[in-house]
């Protein structure tokens, strides 16, 4: 099959077979945002009381949970260490005549299909839910901030694709998990030294200057896609894949 029909044929089957999958991460991004929506208001509102390390925890979610939004959690996914499942997918998928880029782009597809849903839900619960976002942010303002937060996103998802199919499960296990210590770590400098990512992200839109953050992450999540995608495309070709 060519490249076109490949693709279709993969996404095809990770979409009927990873619906449930899809449908709980969405369900827990409703829960994180509605969880975020309580820390917002109190952080917008103006609240003395409110402890300064509100803003490290909700830059780590931010950081940290957003890009999973373009991932899928299911039984396979949290079975990795055990089982290696994908790398048992992708094996048989070698024996068929899909290419190899075929592959990598139709995972991509869908992330790149399930992000904006699942990261478009998250932030109309927080704007919905938090009364001190609506008077702090227009509509517009909120939107522009999604986008940029969206372009963080794809750039992080590149990575974790190239974990995904690039590394054996434990591997992949230990590279994914490791990524929250070293955001943790990111966001208690920054918050120590009184940087909040997401107030400062939001101040900018406010102020007008966050299109030249969304074209800089734009050109940057673009970048991220393209060396990611030919990175694994390398990485799976030199594997030795279970059978």
């Amino acid at each position: 099959m060519n490249q076109r029909q490949a693709v279709a044929y993969v996404t095809a089957y990770l979409w009927r077979r990873e619906r449930f999958g899809m449908l709980f991460t969405l369900l827990f991004a409703v829960y994180i945002g509605a969880v975020n929506s309580t820390t917002i208001d109190g952080i917008l509102g103006g609240d003395d009381t409110v402890p300064r390390a509100l803003h490290g925890i909700l830059d780590w979610f931010n950081l940290t949970m957003y890009p999973m939004f373009g991932m899928v959690m299911n039984k396979s996914a949290w079975g990795m260490w055990r089982d290696d499942s994908y790398s048992k997918r992708l094996a048989q998928w070698r024996t068929m005549p899909i290419p190899v880029s075929a592959i990598v782009w139709a995972r991509m597809l869908q992330s790149a299909s399930l992000l904006p849903i699942v990261g478009g839900i998250y932030l109309l619960l927080q704007y919905w839910m938090a009364p001190q976002l609506r008077e702090y942010a227009t509509p517009a303002q909120w939107i522009e901030n999604g986008l940029i937060w969206l372009c963080y996103a794809i750039a992080i998802i590149a990575m974790f694709i190239w974990f995904e199919l690039g590394f054996t499960g434990k591997q992949y296990c230990l590279m994914f998990l490791g990524v929250m210590p070293l955001m943790a770590i990111i966001t208690t400098v920054l918050t120590w030294q009184g940087i909040g990512i997401f107030q400062m992200v939001l101040d900018l839109v406010k102020a007008g200057q966050g299109w030249a953050l969304l074209l800089g992450l734009a050109c940057v999540a673009a970048a991220a896609v393209a060396i990611g995608q030919r990175l694994t495309v390398e990485r799976i070709r030199s594997r030795s894949l279970p059978l």
